[in-house]
């Protein structure tokens, strides 16, 4: 299996930027993303509460925005398009 390394942040950006999730808060799509990547792509936790790029004093770091720290995950890269398709879905 060829695998990637991606975090939350990620995921939870994308969403933001294309307008799903929105009836959601950072921390239920961080959990939905999760069990998503656990259940359909071979994926594992590395990392908790990584500090993201764009730092806790972003304007947009909020409980309905971005988050501050993100979980890292390790799992199957050929699952990325399937991954973004449920993205749009949220």
């Amino acid at each position: 299996m060829n695998t990637i390394k991606m975090g939350n942040d990620e995921f939870i950006l994308y969403c933001r930027k294309n307008g799903h999730g929105i009836n959601k808060t950072t921390d239920q799509l961080g959990r939905l993303i999760w069990e998503w990547i656990r259940d359909k792509a071979n994926g594992r936790q590395i990392e908790n509460n990584k500090e993201c790029l764009w730092g806790q004093n972003a304007n947009n770091v909020s409980p309905t925005g971005l988050p501050y720290t993100a979980t890292q995950f390790e799992f199957d890269r050929n699952k990325l398009p399937d991954l973004y398709d449920y993205l749009d879905t949220l």
